[in-house]
């Protein structure tokens, strides 16, 4: 009697066990051969099939056990409507067994990645399975989603034993908060119970961990923890980088490159500028980490501040925009027509107070008026401005309080009439020497919109940068020929050390036989004797250990 009940208590454990798997994934069922095991637990070949529901064929399939990759699914793919199955054996431990085994089951389709999760609880055939256990498990609608929106879970509570378990309560910390979700229920054997509970996505990821707490038969509290459910927050982010080109007559050319950053496929992208002119003529689409490069040419003809938008559909079927900083193209204007010559000189040289003056020349010889003159000079700022520049020669009279002897750096800027800016540099070497204050000057250099910066350097400065740089590498390279020369010296060295010591060593031992074979001789020569006996020979390698099989993979 006592074992027909042991083994309708099985019968009805693997029972739930199937129901259960059944509830827990729609598309995706795990099986135990056997379905218990002894109380020392031990082998069961497990088996999980795959049904593909969807439209897409589902790839780079993987099942991993606490980060432990199961089954072979390497390279294959599921087409829709086809199921595929997966077998393994695997070594069960004791402590496992009437706990839930959960697996969780990733994949791609069309190139958005999802989630599942799925479980097979082995049962224990001893003693303990006339005892009350339950096990908890929950299932997601959805792996992600956005802000605002919700999430189906579904938690199925299994009792395993043969007997009714009362007073279980349900808690998920980050899903219902710290209290139950639902308590005080009876989970009857065979019967699994199931709540579903409707999530709200907040503005970060979550992870669902079910608890269920009941009193043991002992009077203690038990509790039993199911496996993790990460509820991904959707983020869809299209990073932009745009550069800005040389403007000509003919326009200014932008390079405008889209990343996306987010963890959705997005798409039907369009770019568009601030007056609603498209970028992109077709639609486009960005996987996740996907980027697409866009050219998109600004004519020149009027002065603009260009602003890029960008709109999509996320794969949430959300939609998603943005827009760029905002970018200035002026009206062109043939360099050609632009003539501007800067100098400087010292009119005093610097004195014992350590004040310098200085004459600085403008020439407009170009064929408009400039406008928007700004004099500066590195350490001391800006020194002089000059809202109209009209053609012809404009003199600057500058004098400066700079303490001690220095080089000056000048800069000179000036816009055109559409605003673009020209930099022009000197240089004066200030002494209390009037003569050594000779003025030095640059060639003018027009810059475009996006060269708005100084000009770094003069002729002579980057002439002494290259040198010093040059007697810098000829100093390390000097020094690493040296290094190199010991080194070299230093391995000869050892080299006739080791030689010298191996030819020391073989003398010793050709003196050392001589002599073994000098005494053999002289005891053979007397009639000694002594028995050589015979001489053993031994590998003195020890006994090769067999090779130890390595078992079935193990559930951690």
């Amino acid at each position: 009697m006592k074992r027909t009940k042991r083994v309708f208590a099985i019968i009805i454990g693997l029972t739930c066990l199937l129901v259960g798997s059944v509830a827990m994934a729609a598309s995706i069922n795990v099986t135990s051969d056997p379905g218990a095991l002894g109380a020392e637990g031990g082998s069961v070949q497990l088996s999980i099939s795959i049904a593909n529901d969807s439209e897409y064929a589902m790839e780079n399939i993987s099942v991993s056990n606490n980060g432990t990759r199961f089954f072979e699914t390497s390279g294959v793919i599921i087409a829709p409507g086809e199921t595929t199955a997966f077998s393994q054996s695997v070594s069960i431990p004791a402590a496992m067994l009437g706990q839930p085994i959960g697996f969780d089951i990733a994949w791609t389709e069309n190139g958005e990645q999802k989630y599942s999760t799925a479980s097979v609880t082995v049962l224990n055939s001893g003693a303990g399975l006339a005892e009350a256990a339950l096990s908890v498990s929950v299932k997601a609608s959805s792996s992600q989603a956005s802000r605002g929106e919700s999430i189906t879970l579904t938690y199925t509570i299994t009792n395993s034993g043969i007997t009714p378990i009362s007073g279980v309560s349900l808690t998920d910390k980050e899903i219902g908060g710290r209290q139950a979700m639902i308590g005080d229920i009876t989970v009857e054997p065979g019967t699994p119970y199931v709540y579903i509970h409707e999530f709200t996505m907040g503005s970060s990821t979550v992870v669902s961990v079910p608890v269920v707490t009941y009193t043991g038969a002992d009077g203690s509290t038990v509790t039993v923890t199911g496996s993790e459910n990460t509820l991904g927050m959707v983020n869809s982010k299209i990073s932009v980088s745009v550069t800005q080109g040389a403007a000509s007559e003919e326009g200014q050319q932008f390079t405008i490159a889209l990343t996306n950053n987010g963890n959705q496929r997005i798409s039907k992208i369009k770019v568009t500028d601030e007056l609603g002119n498209a970028v992109n003529s077709d639609a486009i689409s960005l996987a996740i980490g996907e980027s697409r490069t866009l050219t998109y040419t600004v004519p020149t003809t009027e002065t603009r501040n260009v602003v890029f938008n960008i709109s999509g559909i996320d794969a949430t079927n959300t939609n998603y925009s943005d827009h760029t900083e905002t970018y200035v193209v002026r009206k062109y204007i043939d360099p050609s027509l632009i003539g501007i010559s800067f100098s400087a000189e010292v009119a005093s040289p610097l004195d014992s107070a350590g004040s310098i003056s200085l004459n600085f020349t403008v020439e407009n010889t170009g064929s408009m008026d400039m406008q928007n003159l700004k004099l500066s000079e590195s350490e001391y700022g800006l020194l002089y401005m000059l809202e109209s520049v009209p053609r012809g020669t404009q003199t600057i009279n500058q004098k400066m309080s700079i303490g001690s002897p220095r080089d000056l750096i000048f800069k000179l800027e000036i816009e055109d009439p559409s605003g673009n800016i020209y930099t022009y540099n000197a240089y004066i070497k200030a002494d209390f020497v009037g003569v050594e204050a000779a003025p030095t000057s640059t060639p003018s250099v027009t810059t475009e919109e996006d060269v708005l910066n100084e000009v770094g350097g003069s002729i002579s400065s980057a002439l002494r940068t290259v040198l010093i740089v040059l007697i810098i590498l000829t100093v390390i390279a000097g020094i690493a020929l040296i290094i190199l020369d010991h080194q070299e010296k230093e391995e000869r060295k050892r080299i006739a050390r080791r030689r010298a010591q191996r030819e020391k060593m073989m003398r010793t031992q050709l003196e050392e036989e001589a002599k073994r074979q000098a005494a053999l001789h002289s005891r053979m020569n007397s009639g000694s004797g002594d028995d050589l006996g015979s001489t053993r020979i031994s590998s003195g390698r020890p006994a090769e250990r067999p090779d130890v099989p390595s078992g079935d993979t193990r559930i951690r």
